[in-house]
Parts: C-alpha cells; structure tokens; sequence
C-alpha cells in the first residue's frame, strides 16, 4: 500500500472520532487455487497490507462427478484479510464480480464483523497505525497534508 492509501484510511480512522477503536470486519474469501494471486492483488490494490493464506480442500455433497466417473477434488485457498468495514466490503464486492467468484466452483468472498479481539491490546494496535511512516503525511486534526482528494 503507498502513503497515499495509508493516509486515506488514517484519515478515516481519525475522523471516526472513536479513539482506540475500529469498525474492522474479517474478509474471508474462500477460492479456487487458480485465482489466488488474482485475488490476492485486489486486495492489496484496495489497501489490504496483510494477508493470511491457508491451503483448504472442499467436500461437496452429492459429489461433483466429472469425466470418466472421477471425483472433483479443486484445490482451494483460504485468504484471511482484517481490514476496515468500508474496505473489507470494496474487496469482498471486486472479488465476488471481477473473479467470478459466484459460480460453481470459483469460491466465494464474504465479511465478518470484529467486535472483539482478544488477547491484543488496542492502545499497541492504535500505537502501530500511528506510528506507520505515511502517518506523517497527516496534519493535527487527521487532515492530509496534500491538496489532492
């Protein structure tokens, strides 16, 4: 993510006027493994800095038969994304059009809401935001410093 994107969502997150807390949601996109680095850049087009893969497998049920009487076994991906509400939904919704994700065996992107984290201290998360580089790019009241918008 550049500097202009980390200021986008700093100002959003000074703006919201909560302190130490953020609306954050859980992108969970479940997908076919052939379109994983499709995905993955999206993601990262729309501002997401981490991303946690994990290697999933599907069971359907009736089984997906194909040519010759063989089972359908796709491998799929797991993409972890905790970002803000507004932007785990511009994901979700680019993913869920772009990638096709709707369709029989593509996958699909949803969101969770994060009302609680557990075992993180939220003054150390806030700190870590702040304390990114782009954050200079901020005035006093979470304005940019830039004319641009």
């Amino acid at each position: 993510m550049d500097d202009r994107a980390h200021a986008s969502i700093m100002r959003r997150y000074s703006a919201s006027g909560r302190g130490g807390s953020v609306e954050a949601s859980l992108l969970v996109a479940i997908l076919a493994d052939d379109i994983e680095d499709a995905a993955i850049e999206i993601a990262r087009q729309e501002g997401a800095r981490g991303i946690t893969v994990l290697p999933a497998r599907g069971l359907n049920y009736p089984e997906h038969i194909t040519l010759f009487g063989n089972t359908y076994l796709g491998l799929e991906v797991t993409l972890l994304i905790v970002l803000d509400r507004v932007t785990a939904a511009r994901i979700a919704d680019r993913m869920n059009q772009e990638l096709e994700l709707l369709q029989p065996f593509k996958g699909l992107a949803f969101c969770l809401p994060v009302e609680d984290i557990g075992g993180m201290d939220p003054g150390k998360l806030r700190s870590y935001i702040e304390s990114h580089p782009a954050t200079a790019l901020l005035g006093a009241d979470g304005a940019s410093g830039d004319t641009e918008t």
